[in-house]
C-alpha cells in the first residue's frame, strides 16, 4: 500500500504539531517495512528531522501557497504517485479531486470548546473549516479519549469513523527510561550532575519547582504563580518557580510576577526565573535538576510534559481538566485546575512529603514507559489498512 502523508507540519515551527508527526512517520518507518510512505511538503524537510528508509518517499511539490497546495497540488501528487490513502492533519483537500480515502487528525477542539483563547479570525476558521473537513473525511483520529469525546459531543460523528489513540513518549526521553536503576547513588549522583547544569546555564542556584509551556493563558501560570506565592508563604518554602518555554500573549513576565506577590511578596515575584525557549536536547536535565514538575493546565489535547517528567523521574502535579488524568493517572498528584489554594497545597506536599515523592517518582516511570510511539504506529497502521482497502 501507497501511504501519503502530509509532512508541512515537519517544516514548520516546533510545536506538538511537529512533534506528532516526526514521532509518527519515524515509527512507521520502523515499524513497518511492507508499505510505502509518501511524504509531501511545499519546502525541503530538514536533514535529519526523518531517517533514511527504502519505503520512504519525500516529495517537494510547489505551490505560491498553503492554500493553493491542499486544494490543487496535493491532489494532483495523489494522482501522480498513486496513492492508497492520504493523511492529513485538521483540513482535508477537495475530496472530488483525490484519488483515495482520506484521514484526518484532529488534536483537539479547543478552538469549540474554549474560544476565548483564539483570535477572532483563527476561531472563525477553524470554526469552518474544520467540522467541515471532519464530516467529508473517510475517517477521523484523535489523540486522547477526552478529545474523542468532545468530537463527539459537538459534532456528532459516526463511532465507526472516530478513533482516539494516544501518543507515546517523545523519542528524545526514551534513553531516560533505561538510565534509571536501582542503584539509589547513581541516581544521586545524575541529579546533582542536572543541578550543576542548571546552575550554570540558566542560574537556578535553589531548589525549583519547574514548569514547561509557552506563555499563553492555556497554560494556566498565573494561577501557578499566584500558588507558588502561597505556598513559599505559607510553608517557608526556599524554592524558586523556573518556567521555561517561549513567550506567546496574555501571559507577560510581570503579570506572573505580580500574581506571585499577591501572596508571597516581594519574595515570591523575586523567586520566578524565566528561561525561555529550552532546546529539547536540554529538557531532560531540567526536568531531572527540578524537586517538582508542575502543569496545571486548563486544557490539553494530550499533553508531552508530565510524561517527560515523569520518565525522568521527578513527580509531577497535573490540573484535573481534560486531558491530563487520562495521561497521569495514579502516577501524578491531580488537583482543581482553578483553586490556587488546590495547587499551592499540592506543590508543598510533593516538596515535603517523601513518602509521596518517592511512590509518585516509582509510578511516574513505569506510567511513562506505558506510551510508546510503536504503539501508536501500530495503532494508526491498522486504520490505513482498513480504510484504504474500503
Amino acid at each position: 500500500m501507497r501511504i501519503a502523508i502530509d509532512g508541512r507540519p515537519l517544516t514548520g515551527r516546533y510545536t506538538g504539531d511537529r512533534t506528532y508527526w516526526r514521532s509518527l512517520v519515524r515509527a512507521l518507518l520502523r515499524t513497518d517495512a511492507e508499505n510505502t510512505y509518501l511524504v509531501y511538503t511545499r519546502i525541503p524537510i530538514e536533514a535529519g528531522e526523518l531517517p533514511d528508509s527504502p519505503n520512504l518517499l519525500c516529495r517537494v511539490v510547489p505551490s505560491p501557497n498553503d492554500r493553493l497546495w491542499n486544494v490543487f497540488a496535493l491532489p494532483r501528487a495523489l494522482h501522480q504517485d498513486q496513492a492508497d490513502v492520504l493523511h492529513v492533519q485538521y483540513t482535508i483537500p477537495p475530496k472530488w479531486l483525490c484519488p483515495c480515502p482520506i484521514i484526518t487528525v484532529v488534536h483537539d477542539v479547543s478552538f469549540r470548546v474554549c474560544p476565548e483563547w483564539f483570535p477572532l479570525k483563527h476561531r472563525l476558521l477553524l470554526n469552518l473549516t474544520v467540522p467541515r473537513s471532519m464530516r467529508r473525511a473517510d475517517y477521523v483520529l484523535t489523540i486522547s479519549e477526552s478529545s474523542r469525546q468532545e468530537i463527539q459531543r459537538f459534532y456528532h460523528l459516526p463511532e465507526n469513523k472516530l478513533k482516539a489513540i494516544l501518543l507515546g513518549l517523545p523519542d528524545d526521553f526514551v534513553p531516560q527510561l533505561k538510565q534509571w536503576g536501582d542503584n539509589p547513588a547513581q541516581d544521586f549522583e545524575r541529579e546533582e550532575m542536572a543541578r550543576q547544569f542548571v546552575r550554570e546555564k540558566y542560574g537556578l542556584e535553589q531548589p525549583f519547582v519547574l514548569a514547561v509551556g509557552v506563555l499563553q493563558p492555556r497554560k494556566n501560570l498565573p494561577l501557578l504563580a499566584e500558588a507558588f506565592g502561597l505556598a513559599k508563604q505559607r510553608y517557608r518554602l526556599p524554592h524558586q518557580l523556573a518556567i521555561a518555554g517561549k513567550i506567546g500573549w496574555g501571559t507577560g513576565q510581570e503579570l506572573l510576577r505580580d500574581a506571585a506577590r499577591k501572596h508571597g511578596g516581594n519574595e515570591a515575584a523575586e523567586s520566578l526565573l524565566f528561561t525561555g525557549y529550552v532546546p529539547d536536547a536540554e529538557l531532560p536535565t531540567l526536568y531531572t535538576a527540578a524537586d517538582v514538575f508542575a502543569y496545571p493546565s486548563l486544557y490539553e489535547g494530550f499533553g508531552f510534559p508530565p510524561l517527560e517528567a515523569m520518565a525522568c523521574g521527578t513527580p509531577a502535579l497535573i490540573s484535573d481538566a481534560p486531558c491530563l488524568p487520562e495521561i497521569g493517572g495514579d502516577a501524578a498528584l491531580i488537583v482543581p485546575a482553578r483553586s490556587a489554594e488546590g495547587i499551592a497545597e499540592g506543590l508543598a506536599a510533593l516538596i515535603q512529603n517523601a513518602e509521596l515523592r518517592q511512590s509518585l517518582i516509582a509510578k511516574g516511570r513505569i506510567r511513562a514507559a506505558l506510551f510508546s510511539w510503536d504503539k501508536t504506529a501500530h495503532e494508526t497502521r491498522k486504520i490505513y489498512l482498513e480504510v484504504g482497502r474500503k
